[in-house]
């Protein structure tokens, strides 16, 4: 299997995207598309178009469904041709288009979910502009246009699919087993954080994000791995390192939340402010869906307990 890397442009931190292309006895597929932003489906077409060209791609794989990994296939579909699509049905909420009053009633739920936690008015002003953009049909498919399988095979080449719950519930990674050879989309980067961000699809619908993504790390450590390829920054060669120095960020961060709440009752978005007060405010939903993050596994260890007071949810160890 040969592997060639295209960086995609996006205007958010981890400022770039990977895109893959793969090729295998002359067959060929890309493991995720960029975001549809500026000039990046021109940049794509050319990028395919001087390697195999887009008559030869047998598959666009899809690691989860972000606007950043899948932005750029509607494109594909209107200016060159449909492609087969694997994706994870638990992330079809994501990139498949749903009825306009299914993803309705998902934003009026996530504003109230976020008011009741401490959001500020401002904020959640925002929330409403991005969750008419973010629900939009810009970027969707259709239902007929994605398959899922456990694997999948380009030309000599078998990749292993393993369903890799917590960035979205639908991640999942990609393994060739002859090779040691990881995809790994936005479950593990090679510094920083693969922050769960929190996403409402639809009424009342809420995944726990971090409990599940900590539960996935086992895969890697499960499997034989030479080289992991995530979906932003570059390629991680020690993964079991990786993998331990995350654990142990997270049980740091862990602990400073309860300290956090040990001092007195706080909403979860006081939490975020008080973890990174450097951080520009502009990414206060990072900080948000990080604290929420560790709010439900010191909950689930019933090391904390919830009040309501004045419209308002505060936390406050037990």
């Amino acid at each position: 299997m040969t592997i060639q890397n295209l960086k995609i442009k996006i205007p958010w931190p981890f400022f770039e995207v990977n895109v893959f292309l793969i090729e295998s006895k002359n067959e060929y597929a890309i493991i995720d598309t960029g975001l549809s932003y500026q000039d990046n489906f021109k940049k794509l077409y050319e990028f395919i178009e001087g390697t195999c060209g887009w008559n030869r791609i047998k598959f666009i794989i899809l690691t989860h469904g972000h606007p950043d990994h899948y932005g750029n296939i509607k494109d594909i579909f209107h200016n060159i041709r449909k492609i087969p699509i694997l994706l994870h049905p638990k992330d079809n909420d994501r990139v498949l288009e749903i009825p306009k009053e299914e993803r309705k009633e998902g934003a009026i739920f996530a504003y109230e979910y976020l008011a009741k936690n401490g959001v500020p008015e401002d904020k959640l002003e925002i929330i409403k502009e991005q969750s008419k953009s973010y629900f939009t049909s810009k970027y969707r498919i259709q239902k007929e246009d994605v398959f899922f399988q456990d694997e999948i095979q380009i030309g000599e080449t078998t990749l292993k699919v393993f369903q890799t719950p917590g960035h979205t519930p639908g991640h999942v990674i990609l393994y060739d087993e002859k090779n040691g050879t990881v995809f790994a989309g936005d479950h593990v980067f090679s510094k920083g954080f693969p922050v769960p961000l929190l996403f409402f699809t639809k009424k009342e619908d809420r995944f726990q994000n971090l409990p599940a993504w900590i539960s996935s790390l086992k895969i890697l450590e499960q499997l034989d791995i030479k080289v992991v390829y995530p979906g932003h920054l570059e390629p991680i060669y020690e993964i079991k390192a990786v993998v331990s120095k995350m654990k142990e960020r997270v049980e740091k961060m862990k602990k400073k939340v309860y300290d956090i709440v040990s001092t007195q009752p706080i909403t979860i978005y006081e939490i975020g402010q008080k973890l990174y007060p450097n951080v520009p405010d502009e990414f206060w939903s990072f900080k948000f869906s990080e604290a929420q993050g560790y709010i439900d596994l010191l909950k689930n260890e019933n090391l904390i307990k919830s009040s309501e007071e004045n419209s308002k949810i505060y936390y406050e160890k037990i």
